[in-house]
C-alpha cells in the first residue's frame, strides 16, 4: 500500500472554513399565487421544516413541508384569510404553528400541531371583545419550553387609533389561559416581538415602540417594565437569542440605513456593534447562537427607496468580530421576511421572500451552507480501494463493503462518526474480511438517532476512504 493515498478528512465541527461554505438555494414554491411570511425550523433529526402563507385559492391559507423534496401539506383550508405563520418542533419532533386568523370580525391568534399525526384543529389563543377589524400586520413569535408548553407573544390593537400593545400567552395548564399584557398601552405602536426562553423557562422579550428596541422578561414573576436597548432614532425588526449562560442577545435594524447587535454579557446592556452602516436595511433580522455562543445574524439590506434592491446578507462573530459579510442573494427582486435557524454542526438555514415589489407573485426560497463533509486529497492515485454501504439510506441495518489491498496490511478498522465528529462505533477488520454490518447502535450497543453517518475505512492509522450514509427510522 502507498502511503501517500491520503484522504484529509474534515468533519464539520473540526474546520472552521464550514463556516463560509458554498451556500445553496431552494426554491420553495413556484407558482403565480402570492407567498407571503415563510418561516423555518429543525426537527430532532436537524432537517428543516418550513411554513408559509398562500392565496392559491383566492383566500389566504397556511401550508407547511417537512422535506424539500416533498409535497407541502395544507394546515388551514376555510374561506377566511389565514396569515403570518410562525413554526417550531417540539423535542420529540412534531410540529407546531401559530398563525393569525381572520374570524369574520377581526385577527384573532391560532394555535396547531401535527402531534396526533394530521394538524390538529386550529385553537384560538386570543379572544378580543370587539369587531373593529382589528389589524394585526406581522407575524407572532412563539417558543416550546422544555416541559413542552406553548409560550406566545403577539401583536393586537386597533389599526384606526394606532396604539397596538403587545400580549403574552401559554397553555400551561392544558388550555390557553388569560393573555397578559406585556406593554403598556399609551397608545405607542408596538410591534414585532421576538421571544426566548431561558433555561429557566422564563420568557425573554423584545419588541419596537416606533422609534426604540425594548425589552422586558418575566423572570420574577410578572414582566418587568420596558428597557430601551437600541442606540438612535427608528429601529426595528429585532430578533432575539439567549446564550448557554442566560445571556441575552439581539440584533436590530435601522429604518434609514444599518443593522445593529447588542448584549447584555456584562450584566446590563452595552456598546451597541454597528454590524452594516451603507444600506437601507429596511427589512428584518434574524439572531441565532450556535453551541459555542458564537452569534449569526440572517439581514435584508438595499438601497433606501428601491425595495426591489434589497438582497439577502449573512454574518457571525465566530473569529471575535463580525465581518467578511456574505451576500446571500443577487438579483433585481425585493428580498423580506427572514426566518433563520442553526443545526447541531451550526450550519446556516434561512427561509426568505423573493418577487417585484408591489406583485402578487412572491416565492418562498430556502437556502443553506450546510456542508457536513469535504474530502480533499493528496497524490491520490486511481481509485484502488472500494467502500461502499448497502442499503442507503437503511433501517435498521447496513453491510459496508470493502477490498482491502493484497498482502497483510497491518491494523484495519472500520469508524463511523456522526455529523459533529463523535465516534459512534469501531470495527477492527481483519485481512479475510470484505464486509462489516452496522446496525445503527453505538459503542454500547444503544440505538442512534436517525440522521446523517461517516463511515471510514483506516489502515495503519490513515484514513483510506470515507462515506456517507443515512439511518432512517
Amino acid at each position: 500500500m502507498k502511503t501517500s493515498r491520503r484522504l484529509l478528512v474534515a468533519l464539520c465541527f473540526l474546520s472552521a472554513s464550514f463556516l463560509f461554505a458554498d451556500w445553496t438555494n431552494y426554491q420553495i414554491t413556484d407558482n403565480n399565487y402570492a407567498e407571503s411570511i415563510s418561516s423555518t425550523a429543525l426537527n430532532n433529526d436537524d432537517n428543516p421544516g418550513f411554513a408559509w402563507c398562500s392565496n392559491d385559492d383566492g383566500d389566504y391559507d397556511i401550508y407547511y413541508l417537512d422535506d424539500i423534496t416533498g409535497t407541502p401539506v395544507t394546515v388551514t383550508d376555510n374561506s377566511t384569510e389565514d396569515f403570518y405563520p410562525c413554526l417550531q418542533f417540539d423535542q420529540a419532533g412534531y410540529a407546531h404553528i401559530v398563525y393569525k386568523g381572520y374570524d369574520g370580525d377581526d385577527y384573532e391568534e391560532f394555535y396547531t400541531n401535527n402531534v396526533a399525526g394530521d394538524f390538529c384543529e386550529p385553537i384560538q389563543v386570543s379572544f378580543t371583545s370587539t369587531n373593529l377589524m382589528v389589524f394585526v400586520p406581522e407575524r407572532s413569535s412563539f417558543a416550546i419550553d422544555s416541559t413542552g408548553i406553548i409560550h406566545v407573544a403577539y401583536k393586537y390593537g386597533y389599526y384606526e387609533y394606532g396604539n397596538w400593545d403587545i400580549y403574552y400567552v401559554n397553555n400551561e395548564g392544558g388550555t390557553f389561559g388569560t393573555p397578559i399584557q406585556v406593554t403598556d398601552g399609551s397608545r405607542t405602536s408596538y410591534n414585532r416581538a421576538s421571544i426566548a426562553l431561558d433555561s429557566n423557562d422564563d420568557v425573554h422579550l423584545v419588541c419596537e415602540n416606533g422609534a426604540d428596541i425594548v425589552y422586558t422578561n418575566n423572570i420574577s414573576g410578572s414582566f418587568a417594565p420596558l428597557e430601551t436597548i437600541s442606540e438612535g432614532t427608528i429601529r426595528w425588526h429585532s430578533s432575539i437569542g439567549i446564550d448557554s449562560f442566560d445571556n441575552i442577545h439581539v440584533s436590530y435594524g435601522g429604518y434609514h440605513g444599518g443593522v445593529f447587535y447588542i448584549n447584555n454579557v456584562g450584566g446590563s446592556f452595552d456598546s451597541t456593534v454597528a454590524i452594516a452602516t451603507n444600506n437601507g436595511a429596511d427589512g428584518p433580522t434574524a439572531l441565532a447562537l450556535d453551541d459555542n455562543d458564537n452569534v449569526h445574524i440572517s439581514y435584508v439590506g438595499g438601497d433606501f427607496g428601491n425595495p426591489n434592491s434589497f438582497e439577502l446578507y449573512y454574518v457571525n462573530n465566530t473569529l471575535g468580530n463580525f465581518e467578511d459579510i456574505e451576500q446571500l442573494t443577487v438579483n433585481d427582486e425585493h428580498t423580506t421576511d427572514v426566518s433563520m435557524c442553526l443545526d447541531s454542526c451550526d450550519n446556516c438555514h434561512i427561509t426568505y421572500l423573493e418577487g417585484l415589489y408591489g406583485s402578487t407573485d412572491y416565492e418562498v426560497w430556502y437556502i443553506t451552507n450546510r456542508e457536513i463533509i469535504d474530502i480533499s486529497s493528496d497524490e491520490i492515485e486511481p481509485d484502488i480501494i472500494k467502500l461502499s454501504n448497502y442499503p442507503n439510506p437503511f433501517n435498521p441495518t447496513t453491510t459496508i463493503s470493502f477490498d482491502l489491498p493484497a498482502g497483510n496490511v497491518g491494523d484495519a478498522e472500520i469508524t463511523i462518526y456522526n455529523v459533529k465528529g463523535q465516534m459512534i462505533r469501531e470495527y477492527p477488520v481483519s485481512n479475510s474480511q470484505s464486509s462489516i454490518v452496522w446496525n445503527g447502535t453505538d459503542e454500547s450497543n444503544q440505538p442512534v438517532s436517525s440522521g446523517i453517518y461517516f463511515y471510514q475505512l483506516k489502515i495503519d492509522g490513515m484514513v483510506e476512504a470515507v462515506k456517507k450514509c443515512m439511518l432512517i427510522k
